[in-house]
């Protein structure tokens, strides 16, 4: 089914909410005129008050000790309708989600080739855009909300000072904020009355002008690691579920590519070390060495990512730029880096990434 054709069916669909809010009306001689709100929620919600009232009228009449088979007639042939109008609801919401996905996939399709989590999130807002968004947002997460880039249709420039912004000052990510309720829990949600809301962070609502928006999260391993923001500025409309699906449902596929290029990346990083760790399992005597080569997972041995972190506390990075290479949570890396001097018998961090470097340089010089 065609764009052209679904929207086609749901102004259809409208008008026949609409004759059956006044038929109900002159029925039941009820007045229920007034402004409906559109989409297949608000038609769902309001076919549902009317087949209430309906049911209700009917069993009245026929509690009645000689209800009026005309009336009888009448308020079927009602319900009736209401039915085949819920049914339709359903059937152009299949068609919607068959939308959604097409529409998804062609947008992954954008950044499927991508081998970096660096270039995924870069590129990423553009292919939100083709969802038809204008404006699409893609940030990090570990304790703060971090902006990483932004594609703002037509305007580049625009989306450098917004991202400037929000760099300037990360906002704290607790419950005062709007965007903590997605992280805490991992699902999508639209912001509306942004300029208003006072959960939403005042720099950024003053410097995108934004009515509502859109966020998702993006998971990995289970940590939402990521936002993902979209909104319709130029088209000066506010979101509906229809674009909270189809964030959702693109935050879903990306959560998968930055789960494989996290892989990737770590794979390029161990391939690196690969000499280091051959050595390592040459040297006789040297059980902690042996064990990180193995990399079995149980409490006697380093875990694969368990080198990988303590190769990057050997470089310096604090827990912060780990969780953010790596792709996790700050806490993710705390609890690794925990079985880390467990398993090395270190008592802090230096010392876990001295005896990291001693096995490193005595298998070195035992070669």
């Amino acid at each position: 089914m065609s764009n052209t054709s679904i929207g086609q069916d749901a102004v259809a669909l409208g008008g026949v909410v609409a004759d059956l809010i006044h038929d109900v009306s002159v029925l039941l001689d009820l007045d229920l005129s007034g402004p409906q709100p559109a989409g297949a929620d608000s038609h769902s919600r309001t076919l549902g008050y009317l087949w209430d009232l309906v049911t209700a009228k009917m069993l009245h009449a026929i509690g009645e000790h000689e209800p009026s088979s005309d009336a009888l007639k009448s308020l079927m042939a009602i319900l009736s309708r209401i039915r085949e109008a819920e049914a339709a609801i359903a059937q152009l919401g299949l068609a919607d989600h068959a939308e959604i996905l097409t529409k998804v996939q062609s947008a992954l399709a954008r950044v499927g080739d991508v081998q970096t989590v660096d270039a995924l999130l870069a590129r990423a807002p553009e292919a939100v855009c083709s969802l038809g968004f204008d404006r699409a947002l893609l940030s990090t997460v570990d304790g703060s909300w971090r902006l990483h880039s932004m594609h703002v249709v037509r305007d580049p420039r625009w989306a450098e000072e917004i991202v400037a912004v929000g760099t300037e000052n990360p906002p704290v990510l607790d419950r005062m904020l709007v965007e903590n309720d997605t992280v805490v829990g991992a699902r999508a949600a639209i912001v509306h009355e942004v300029q208003d809301n006072p959960r939403v962070n005042r720099p950024l609502a003053e410097i995108t002008r934004s009515s509502s928006y859109g966020i998702a999260p993006l998971i990995v391993d289970g940590d939402v690691v990521g936002l993902v923001h979209g909104d319709c500025y130029h088209q000066q409309r506010n979101l509906t579920s229809v674009d909270q699906a189809l964030l959702a449902t693109f935050a879903e596929g990306m959560s998968q590519n930055l789960a494989r290029v996290s892989v990737l990346e770590g794979l390029s990083t161990l391939r690196t070390q690969l000499d280091g760790l051959g050595r390592w399992t040459k040297a006789s005597g040297q059980g902690v060495a042996k064990s990180v080569a193995l990399g079995r997972d149980d409490d006697s041995v380093l875990t694969r990512r368990e080198v990988q972190i303590v190769k990057l506390m050997a470089d310096g990075d604090s827990n912060g730029k780990i969780a953010r290479r790596l792709v996790i949570s700050e806490g993710t890396v705390k609890t690794h880096i925990t079985r880390i001097l467990r398993k090395l018998g270190a008592a802090n961090r230096a010392e876990a990434v001295s005896i990291w470097l001693r096995n490193s340089d005595v298998t070195r010089t035992t070669r």
